[in-house]
């Protein structure tokens, strides 16, 4: 009986040590994703051990796993900075994200049509009402739920996990350029367009409207990317 006793509390305890890496390797993918700390800075493990109140290891634990994710880059000698993007990699990033997104929303439509219609549309409804109130960043999440939204309906796990896989960079990279309401204004017109080409079943519309969306060449926001700011 003591036995199963010790099982039991040691289980328990490995429970509770993995959740706290848990909370903590959320809490640091938050303060990157959100910009506390900024593309290409520095992240001081002391500064985290202080701020999260955690002993080094969950903090390395996660600073791994976030490297492996591609949010920070651990430098020999130098230390951890959060990610930055060179021409190349952005040029090369927007090009995988708009094959994933335009080929995962066709399989979506094709599986859930209607859910996808219902729900890009209440997902700009969102849209309209956070910039009515100047809400940037309430703005932006909904921003990031509207193209999750277009791959996570696809039933294709190929798809979805490609997908998740830069979804936290494209977050990120968002949140350095900014919730100007320039932006905003050209990003409601666009994401309303493709929400109506949704409703319209015009899947082909759909496919161009992202390309011009995503893509700098077609004059996509992220030709506004200001690389040097992220190195």
């Amino acid at each position: 009986m003591k036995r199963k006793f010790l099982t039991s509390n040691k289980r328990k305890k490995n429970m509770e040590h993995d959740l706290q890496k848990d909370i903590i390797y959320t809490r640091i993918k938050e303060m990157i994703v959100n910009g506390t700390f900024a593309m290409g800075e520095k992240i001081s493990e002391r500064t985290l051990e202080q701020s999260l109140k955690a002993n080094k290891a969950p903090i390395r634990d996660a600073l791994k796993r976030l490297q492996a994710e591609g949010l920070v880059v651990r430098k020999p000698k130098s230390g951890t900075y959060v990610f930055s993007l060179s021409q190349k990699e952005l040029l090369n990033l927007l090009n995988f994200r708009f094959v994933i997104e335009s080929q995962g929303m066709i399989l979506s439509f094709g599986q859930n049509q209607e859910k996808l219609i219902e729900r890009t549309e209440n997902i700009i409804m969102k849209m309209k009402s956070a910039l009515a109130l100047n809400q940037g960043d309430v703005y932006l999440q909904q921003d990031s739920l509207f193209h999750e939204t277009l791959v996570s309906l696809c039933e294709n796990n190929y798809f979805i996990t490609s997908f998740e896989r830069i979804s936290a960079i494209m977050d990120t990279a968002r949140n350095f350029l900014g919730n100007n309401l320039e932006h905003m204004q050209k990003s409601i017109v666009e994401h309303q367009n493709i929400a109506n080409a949704i409703r319209e079943k015009n899947i082909g519309r759909v496919v161009e409207l992202l390309r011009e969306h995503i893509l700098p060449e077609f004059g996509a926001y992220w030709k506004n990317f200001n690389l040097s700011d992220a190195d």
